[in-house]
């Protein structure tokens, strides 16, 4: 007799804490910067893979590529931090007026 095997249950649904659902800035720059490390973790994971895997010209301009990525994206994520600051403060200094 086969048995098949059980389907999985359903995961539980991991409720969302009250600060990330607010607009607030510093929380967005919180967020901008764990994004920015766990990128740059998982690109020097993938680069150090494709390196030990094989030294060749490809692993080498692939892994160029994805530090050149790397730093894009954490510039784009500098440049969201720094505006969600700068929109506090604009929102500071017109509450204050």
């Amino acid at each position: 007799m086969i048995r098949l095997p059980l389907p999985l249950p359903l995961p539980v649904p991991i409720p969302v804490p009250v600060p990330l659902l607010l607009p607030c800035p510093l929380s967005a720059a919180r967020i901008a910067g764990l994004r920015a490390t766990v990128v740059l973790l998982l690109i020097l994971l993938m680069k150090s893979k494709l390196l030990r895997l094989k030294m060749s010209l490809l692993g080498t301009v692939l892994g160029l590529l994805f530090s050149l990525i790397f730093l894009v994206s954490s510039g784009v994520l500098v440049l969201v931090a720094g505006g969600a600051v700068a929109y506090a403060l604009q929102q500071r200094k017109a509450a204050s007026t």
